[in-house]
């Protein structure tokens, strides 16, 4: 039984996220890495049926970032839950999302979230 790590690094995102009025009304670049572990019982036969399709993770990723919400922590589960839903045959997921430049009075620097999840 083989397992394979899928992973889609730095996807960027500008978007409205935040608890701050401000951060609503100026929004801000989000980097995005979302890292998928499957599990195949089966050699891989150039068969995209038995992996991911990269461009529908991307288009499900854009639409949740597109929705503006409060915390961090609301996308990535978000994502998460329907990139499952989507793909129930996904084993664990490993999904960060980093704000970047946050509203923390300096001019430097990233706020990010990592979400790791298992599934049985």
């Amino acid at each position: 039984m083989d397992f394979y790590q899928i992973a889609w690094q730095g996807l960027r995102f500008y978007a409205y996220h935040g608890y701050f009025p401000e951060e609503r009304i100026l929004g801000n670049w989000y980097e995005l890495d979302v890292n998928i572990s499957l599990k195949l019982d089966d050699e891989i036969q150039d068969d995209l049926g038995q992996t991911l399709d990269y461009g529908q993770v991307y288009q499900l990723c854009q639409e949740i970032m597109i929705e503006p919400v409060d915390l961090l922590e609301t996308i990535v589960e978000k994502i998460g839950k329907a990139l499952v839903h989507r793909w129930p045959h996904i084993k664990g997921l490993e999904i960060s999302l980093r704000k970047q430049n946050p509203p923390l009075g300096q001019s430097r620097g990233n706020s990010c979230i990592i979400w790791h999840k298992i599934f049985e």
